[in-house]
């Protein structure tokens, strides 16, 4: 077994001259090769190790997807660190909370984090280098006011030896900077000159900013860089690499440890699944900071000598997908739902497309052109969530290759997977070569806990041994998904452990089953079904629905009403639960449902948080 970066280097300099990254500037298509992030990752790791960075030291990714987010990423990894990717999207408390737990000695970011950042560095004692990977601190807006304040705060700052002995007077004038871009970026006022205590945080004194411009040191990403030839840093396959915290969706976020040998297990697994090789292309378009993207998105097709395309937004999916064709696509059962739904409807609005559609014998020129379209060849693969059979169909029935996946941050993250060899619609495939997998007290369904063994389980979670040691048992790493294996190897999830749903008669309900039947509905666009107690022994089954206002508006204009009322959408929406409800055992059926004015909040891979919205029931 080898390390992440022994895999990537060989193809550095095997395929030295071909893309290995690709990105939009002003709306052309530019190309990295291999040697250029192999020449960057490398001056990055002198640059950090030039700085005092040791190894086994902590360093944090808190940026979009961008090569930039790579270099930094393989020069951490060269200069025998441990990578700390963050989502993009945290709210201050949990990203004050990861910051503080992971204890990163450097934090790489954006200008767009940085007045974040500078708020809690006086909360992270183990952070002293912070590094923005624009190239100056130019905001994408061409802004040049803001820029310049950016640029004066880094001034500020740059110098620690000579902050040391900083008069007071600087301390304010640091204070008044950090206001400026506060004020420029139209966020909240954080540091004041004065002593009141602002939306209910005490501003720094000025001891406080002069401490932590003579702790913290702020570089460009262009400043980081060292021409100094690099000394290998020998890493073994058994250290840890990766500290990735989970997304939250069932409390607070801890940090799963992955060594080099537990990636690179996966990447292999995962590339004899798909029977993938040098020819690989994916088009980027997940957070770059989930494990899912991060590995069989990015390091995946870089091991191989493949190439990856940095999607430029949601909007502009459907243009960089007709573009770039990319043979293999990373996405969520979100975006599925709205790729079909899109183009169901750009089908049903061309009279010649929908009557050609509409036949068998005829459709097959509409799935032609839509291959066509999208890439002939493209293996889409759907991971992050459980994906509605009706979904996988839909698209097949459009002429395109969908996968169901399995995984989990903490087994790197593959478990199981569909492929074009071996392919049931409702499953997630088979186990990966080399991963075991048991269905732990199973019941008379045969369902039980899914436990996974294998070396892409995780060394466990960073500082928490007590968190550790509830889910490591004897190597078996608990998933708390329910699942069942079938006589063929195939593996079912059915759903969470904690979510199971006990009726007064002992029968067991899976939310997750009665979701995808509510789902099917157009005018249901989310829905969390839950056991709701109407004793302390006995519960319910009921559910929270957040409507497709889209649709709602689309029946209005249909049945000639100039508005509909509360009452008309709750009648509406009862209807379909009756009728998604029919296809149901009696026991699991709806009883009653409450309708939400908003989405429920998400994690970035777009799973509901069902720990925040059983919390706000109380």
């Amino acid at each position: 077994m080898c390390t992440i970066v022994d895999l990537i280097e060989k193809n550095c300099l095997q395929f030295a001259d071909k893309a290995a990254l690709r990105h939009k500037i002003a709306g052309v298509w530019q190309e990295i090769s291999y040697e250029t992030l192999r020449i960057t990752s490398d001056r990055i790791a002198a640059g950090l190790l030039n700085y005092g960075f040791k190894t086994g030291d902590h360093a944090a990714l808190l940026a979009p997807s961008s090569p930039r987010w790579v270099f930094a990423y393989i020069g951490i990894l060269k200069a025998g660190g441990i990578v700390v990717p963050i989502d993009k999207e945290l709210k201050s408390n949990e990203l004050r909370h990861i910051l503080t737990d992971c204890e990163a000695r450097v934090l790489f970011t954006e200008s767009h984090y940085f007045v974040t950042v500078l708020e809690m560095a006086d909360g992270l004692p183990s952070l002293c280098r912070i590094v923005t990977l624009n190239s100056s601190l130019q905001p994408e807006n061409g802004d040049t006011g803001t820029a310049k304040t950016l640029e004066g705060t880094l001034d500020e700052w740059r110098n620690p030896e000579a902050q040391a002995e900083m008069p007071a007077e600087n301390g304010a004038s640091t204070r008044n900077l950090a206001n400026q871009v506060n004020y420029l970026l139209k966020k909240e006022v954080v540091f004041t000159s004065g002593a009141k205590e602002i939306s209910g945080r005490t501003p720094p004194t000025g001891a406080i900013c002069r401490g932590l411009a003579a702790r913290i040191r702020l570089l460009t990403f262009d400043e980081l860089l060292h021409e100094t030839q690099l000394s290998p840093v020998h890493r073994n396959p058994h250290d840890t690499a990766v500290i990735l915290y989970t997304s939250g969706t069932t409390g607070k976020s801890k940090g799963a440890m992955l060594s080099h040998a537990n990636i690179v297990s996966n990447i292999r697994g995962a590339t004899a699944h798909f029977g993938l090789d040098e020819t690989i292309h994916t088009l980027s378009f997940l957070p770059i900071n989930h494990v899912f993207e991060q590995v069989c998105g990015i390091l995946a097709p870089l091991s191989l000598g493949g190439t990856v395309s940095f999607c430029e937004s949601l909007k502009k999916l459907g243009d960089n997908l007709t573009e770039v064709k990319p043979n293999l696509f990373l996405g969520v059962p979100a975006l599925y739902r709205m790729i079909l739904d899109r183009v169901m409807k750009n089908i049903g609005s061309r009279l010649v497309s929908r009557f050609l559609f509409s036949f068998p014998f005829t459709r097959p020129l509409i799935r032609a052109k839509i291959r066509r379209t999208f890439g002939s060849g493209t293996i889409f693969i759907s991971g992050g969530a459980a994906l509605d059979p009706a979904i996988a169909k839909g698209l097949e029935k459009l002429g395109l290759a969908i996968f169901q996946g399995y995984g989990i941050t903490e087994t790197s993250p593959i478990i199981s997977a569909e492929c074009p060899r071996h392919k049931r619609l409702g499953t997630v495939g088979r186990v990966l070569s080399g991963v075991e997998v048991k269905i732990d007290r199973p019941n008379e369904e045969m369902v039980g806990e899914i436990l996974v063994k294998g070396p892409n389980v995780m060394q466990g979670y960073y500082r928490n041994p007590q968190a550790t040691a509830e889910v490591l048992v004897d190597g078996w790493y608990r998933t708390g998904d329910l699942g069942r294996l079938d006589t063929d190897g195939f593996l079912s999830i059915c759903g969470r452990v904690k979510n199971l749903i006990v009726t007064p008669n002992g029968q067991n309900v899976y939310p997750e089953e009665v979701e995808n039947e509510l789902l099917k509905s157009p005018y249901i666009a989310e829905v969390i079904v839950y056991g709701h107690k109407v004793d302390p022994v006995t519960e319910e089954i009921h559910a929270t629905i957040y409507p497709n206002l889209e649709a709602l508006d689309n029946y209005r204009r249909k049945q000639g009403k100039s508005s509909m009322t509360v009452a008309d959408v709750e009648f509406l929406l009862r209807m379909e639960v009756f009728a998604a409800c029919k296809k149901l055992a009696v026991y699991k059926r709806v009883r009653k449902f409450s309708i939400r004015e908003d989405e429920f909040p998400k994690t970035t891979t777009r799973k509901i948080k069902r720990f925040e919205v059983e919390a706000s029931k109380g």
